[in-house]
């Protein structure tokens, strides 16, 4: 896609042979020290931090969120040289992952084992169908091979006017140096590769999920909507073994296929209902039906939780103590136990993600029916460790997310409107509030629910996109052996300092689709010349040349030689 603006860039650097270099391969050990900018939109442009096809920034496959979980802005990616152990077995060097930093609160705290919900996922957004996205880091030499774990997030965000769709059904990793068309292709033992224990790829955690909320549960988000078994991507025989590229089959995962098809892209993805039950957009709300009719003809649907009181768990990691009954958790139950139900781990700890193998019995089960036949007015929903009370699905339509004024008998304030994402304010108030307010300026001036002064909060209920349904977590591990120097095209050194990069290139794929062309810059035109030539060695008067003010009068001696010697022709 060819941009409208264009960045002066640095090109990413030329190859030196190492052995020109001065530097001995016991001291070319790798540090991945920092994310590259050179492709990159910096700062963001309109809330993107684009990842160009080369350094010019002729054109994008797509973009990284650059505002962390916090609000904050930046690249959106970072990387941290954090030493951790995962699984009490993988020592890793460091991460590359979103931008919490978290070392800079206090007390200062890890990045790289985070812990749940605390916003380690970098957002990458795929904007084309094959569309390769190249991120690229800077390396120096270190001490000895380092690991380095990837931690994810990467959204369809492809043409949903294409031949499918905007559909994907895979992604692949690959490890190499360079952008866009200068891309070359990381080769076996170059001291680059992905992380392998033993002959599998390594992992920390799936290779591509879809969010555990919707399918199989989530130690962050609860127990599941769709499924309880997780929704994995499966990598391709085809690349199992190869050090340098890893790809995903086809086979997008049934969870999610049987419900929905291929991955769609987010123009694409179903219209939910979901409840605000604390009255605060800002905060996620909670998914209750999905719109599985075609347009137009709305079929709302959705999926009962049922608590299997036969299966009991282990809710407080005290051996010592009984374990208990799955209904304790059941809003819906006389056995409801408000006191165990706010930690729903215990459950999940029975489901696809915690339990992949199913060695224990599953302590939910989830049933398929109409949003109109489960929702009527008496059914409750676990949220947050309390039996919230849902409306009648008929009564939904008229119960939005709004603000009353507790001083003015609970008067309408104003109602939020997620298409704007402002608060409408109601036409008593207009000239106290104006005609609307931000969400942020709303929360400034308002309470929460069970407040009993002034503006509060209201819950209620919000249409809108599936979003997660366009999204899959992603994983993989990048490692940089010691002889990287050696090999690596992107090397440069002042003959004090060594520096290097390295390309992990992250594809969106679906065979029916093309390949897209990678845009090639508009080499820069020729500079025009101002101007035939001087007259007499003056300036002829190209536009906005100076003026020479010699110039008028040899016209004058001109014309006037003219005049006498046709004066002495005629004598």
């Amino acid at each position: 896609m060819k941009m409208g603006i264009k960045f002066s860039r640095k090109p990413l650097v030329s190859a030196i042979v190492f052995s020109l270099l001065g530097v001995s391969q016991a001291a070319s050990a790798a540090t991945i020290d920092s994310v590259n900018e050179d492709n990159l939109a910096v700062p963001p442009v309109q809330g993107k931090t684009l990842v160009y096809t080369d350094t010019e920034g002729t054109g994008t496959f797509g973009w990284i969120d650059p505002v962390n979980d916090f609000g904050n802005l930046g690249l959106g990616i970072r990387v941290y040289n954090e030493p951790f152990t995962a699984q009490n077995t993988y020592d890793f060097a460091g991460c590359i992952m979103a931008q919490p930093d978290r070392q800079l609160l206090d007390p200062p705290q890890k990045n790289c084992q985070a812990p749940p919900d605390s916003g380690k996922r970098f957002k990458l957004k795929s904007t084309e169908t094959n569309g390769p996205i190249d991120l690229v880091f800077n390396v120096s030499p270190g001490a000895e091979p380092k690991l380095y774990r990837v931690i994810g997030k990467l959204s369809n965000l492809t043409d949903g006017t294409n031949s499918v769709g905007g559909d994907l059904n895979a992604f692949r990793f690959e490890t190499g140096f360079g952008v866009g068309n200068a891309f070359s292709a990381s080769t076996a033992d170059d001291g680059l590769s992905f992380g392998f224990d033993g002959a599998d790829k390594l992992t920390i955690g799936n290779l591509g999920k879809f969010p555990g909320g919707l399918f199989g549960g989530s130690k962050v988000e609860g127990l599941p909507f769709f499924n309880t078994s997780v929704a994995e991507f499966i990598e391709s025989g085809a690349t199992a073994s190869n050090q340098d590229t890893t790809e995903t089959d086809t086979n997008v995962p049934s969870q999610y296929k049987d419900l929905f098809g291929d991955w769609r892209t987010l123009s694409s993805v179903p219209t939910g209902w979901f409840i605000d039950h604390d009255g605060n957009p800002a905060n996620d709300s909670i998914l209750l039906a999905w719109d599985d009719g075609a347009p137009g003809a709305a079929d709302w649907q959705t999926f009962e939780k049922v608590f299997d009181p036969a299966v009991t768990v282990d809710h407080d990691g005290d051996a010592g103590t009984a374990e208990i009954s799955a209904a304790e958790w059941d809003p819906n139950s006389g056995s409801f136990n408000p006191a165990v139900a706010g930690d729903v781990l215990p459950l999940v700890d029975t489901l696809g993600e915690e339990d992949p193998d199913n060695n224990v019995p599953d302590a939910i089960s989830l049933v398929q029916s109409t949003a109109s036949g489960l929702y009527d007015g008496t059914f409750n929903v676990l949220i947050d460790g309390e039996a919230v009370n849902i409306d009648a699905f008929a009564d939904w339509a008229n119960k939005p997310v709004t603000v009353i004024d507790a001083d003015n008998s609970d008067a309408l304030v104003a109602t939020w409107n997620p298409d704007t994402e402002l608060y409408d304010i109601a036409a008593a108030y207009v000239e106290t509030y104006g005609s609307t307010l931000t969400l942020t300026e709303m929360l400034n001036i308002s309470g929460p629910p069970d407040a009993t002064t002034g503006l509060i909060r209201q819950p209620g209920y919000v249409q809108g996109p599936v979003e997660d349904l366009a999204n899959v977590n992603i994983n993989t591990t990048i490692s940089v052996a010691d002889t990287f120097t050696l090999n690596w095209p992107t090397c440069t050194s002042d003959g004090v300092d060594t520096n290097c990069t390295f390309t992990l290139r992250v594809t969106g794929l679906n065979d029916a689709v093309g390949v897209p062309a990678i845009p090639v810059p508009t080499p820069p035109e020729a500079p025009t010349p101002a101007g035939d030539g001087p007259i007499f060695g003056c300036s002829a008067g190209a536009p906005g040349s100076p003026f020479d003010p010699v110039l008028p009068g040899m016209v004058l001696m001109a014309l006037g030689g003219l005049w006498a010697r046709k004066r002495l022709s005629n004598a």
